[in-house]
């Protein structure tokens, strides 16, 4: 009787503690109704959240290969002065201008994986497309450019073969930077005022731009086969083809220890499609590039060099067939990579460029040509340039916000060496030419 009882009282205090749960699951979700019926019926409103929600996703073509999207914007002010006249434009920054990439992915077996690449850059006013007399992209070749466009197969194994629009294996060889501060100032001098024509002491404006007497043979992209063999040590080496004859091979390296961070790269190519869209004469280049970083300093230093053969002879200024001379740069920068808020680092640097020989053959002459406006006579040519860049700058970055804010300022001064009968002589009838730049990068 007593164990009759027992069990009564257990099984009505079960009963009781499963009412109560109910009544107090009905209570919460009467209560989460509540707060997301905000002012119509619950199902309806869900309904309708659910069809806006679908209405502004991106989606994604299949659920098998990956779809990432990221890009930046990147825009600032330039000023400039060449000596006679000086002015500000709003610009995009050419350095690491603002663009929009579609990348993804998928395996298909065991250490096999597809997948592909679309970057397209924005050209916005870009910072190397303006000049003197205008404040606008006068390049002409529309709003964006389609950087990368290409798929690619890889093996954990044998490595990676890519076909379409990529990088050359050139492509960024001369750009290794640790220092966090390239978006300001790197090898890449020409692309912040380079559209600016030079200017003479005598206040005329030349048929030469800046871009014109010194760049960092940097190979860009191109419509290619590209292979990159797996990485071993940090070591990558690789190969490209494309173009109708333009082939590209290097080795790359990333790696660290002791605290210090290393990144070097060294690459050659040849463009046997002279008067194409990547050279105007066969030309073979070797590059290079180098940077470390000591992290606990936050000292850095980067290096680049290039040297470019041309194989085509063409008129010179006095009637004559000459092949141009070796054009060739070398690039430093000095940085330190300091902590001193809370924001995120803050990178100084100083940079120094030398550009040789970049313009030595050429039509020039003429009463109204390019000699005649240096100071030479009628049988006179141009046997050397000699181009040097002074900059200073520093970067803030703000992590919490992915933003970078910079500031750099840059002096230009280029020299010719004249020729003619009578022996040569050295030209410096081009004024410096100054640029100071302050904007902002943001990554999304």
């Amino acid at each position: 009787m007593l164990n009759t009882i027992n069990t009564g009282i257990l099984l009505k205090s079960k009963l009781s503690a499963v009412a109560l749960s109910a009544i107090c699951f009905l209570a919460s979700g009467y209560s989460l109704a509540q707060a997301a019926d905000l002012g119509g019926d619950c199902c309806v409103d869900l309904e309708e959240r659910i069809a806006e929600l679908e209405a502004t996703t991106a989606r994604k073509g299949n659920r098998k290969v990956s779809l990432t999207i990221a890009g930046q914007v990147n825009q600032m002010v330039m000023f400039w002065d060449d000596g006679s006249e000086s002015n500000a434009y709003v610009v995009g920054n050419r350095n690491d201008q603002t663009n929009f990439s579609f990348t993804g992915d998928a395996k298909f077996a065991p250490g096999w994986s597809a997948g592909y690449e679309l970057v397209l850059r924005v050209r916005d006013n870009l910072s190397d497309a303006v000049d003197q007399d205008n404040d606008n992209d006068v390049t002409g070749e529309g709003n964006f450019t389609i950087w990368q466009s290409h798929w690619f197969i890889e093996n954990e194994k044998l490595g990676k073969v890519s076909v379409g629009r990529a990088s050359r294996v050139t492509d960024t060889a001369p750009e290794n930077d640790l220092s966090e501060a390239a978006v300001a100032g790197y090898a890449g001098v020409q692309d912040i005022g380079g559209g600016f024509l030079l200017r003479t002491k005598g206040g005329d404006l030349i048929d030469l731009a800046w871009g014109d007497v010194g760049n960092h043979f940097n190979g860009d992209t191109a419509n290619l086969v590209r292979y990159d063999t797996p990485e071993l040590m940090g070591f990558i080496a690789s190969v490209s083809w494309g173009e109708d004859d333009i082939w590209d091979v290097g080795l790359k390296y990333e790696g660290e220890g002791g605290g210090f961070k290393l990144a070097a790269s060294i690459a050659y190519t040849e463009i046997t499609d002279g008067d194409g869209e990547f050279a105007e004469a066969d030309e073979s280049t070797i590059v290079g590039s180098f940077s470390v970083l000591h992290d606990p300093s936050g000292l850095n230093l980067t290096v680049a060099a290039g040297e470019r053969q041309f194989d085509d002879a063409i008129i010179d200024a006095d009637g004559d067939i000459r092949t141009a001379k070796d054009a060739r740069f070398i690039y430093a920068k000095a940085g330190w990579l300091a902590k001193l808020t809370g924001l995120g680092p803050t990178a100084f640097y100083g940079e120094y460029g030398r550009f040789e020989d970049f313009v030595t053959v050429g039509e020039f002459g003429g009463p109204d040509g390019l000699v005649s406006q240096l100071g030479g006579g009628d049988d006179t040519r141009i046997t050397g340039s000699d181009f040097e860049v002074f900059g200073v700058g520093v970067v803030q970055h703000i992590e919490a916000a992915e933003m970078q804010l910079y500031l750099g300022y840059r002096l230009h001064e280029v020299e010719f060496d004249l020729a003619d009968d009578l022996g040569g002589v050295s030209s410096n009838n081009i004024d410096d030419f100054h640029t100071v730049v302050s904007g902002a990068k943001i990554s999304f």
